[in-house]
């Protein structure tokens, strides 16, 4: 496993996040079909994604230091979950023009436009 480490800003603060585990993939993958945060589950996907990668760099953090975190923003949560996802191969992009968009529940933000680069 690479020992490559980047950041993410949560609460204005930075933590380090690393590869996952194969094991943690396994976590992991499940929960990119429930991102969101229009519901509860959403969220807590979205909080195990970056347990996982806050896990894999330093494994003194724990599922409810991540629930503590502080002053986080919608902008720096989605933005942190992309860099997890980036660490595991999924492709963030932009839907192409003319590209049918994904289904969403009205009046919902979630993260959208993942595409898995794993063949």
């Amino acid at each position: 496993m690479s020992e490559a480490k980047t950041t993410i800003t949560l609460g204005g603060r930075e933590f380090p996040i690393a590869p996952l585990t194969l094991g943690q993939m396994k976590q992991a993958g499940p929960a990119f079909t429930r991102i969101g945060i229009d519901t509860p589950e959403g969220m807590g996907a979205q909080t195990t994604i970056l347990y996982l990668g806050m896990h894999a760099a330093d494994p003194k953090i724990t599922a409810a230091d991540v629930d503590a975190i502080v002053g986080v923003t919608f902008t720096e949560l989605k933005t942190a979950v992309e860099k997890v996802a980036k660490l595991m191969g999924v492709e963030m992009r932009a839907t192409e023009p003319g590209e049918a968009l994904p289904a969403q529940p009205a009046a919902s933000t979630t993260l959208t436009g993942a595409k898995s680069t794993a063949a």
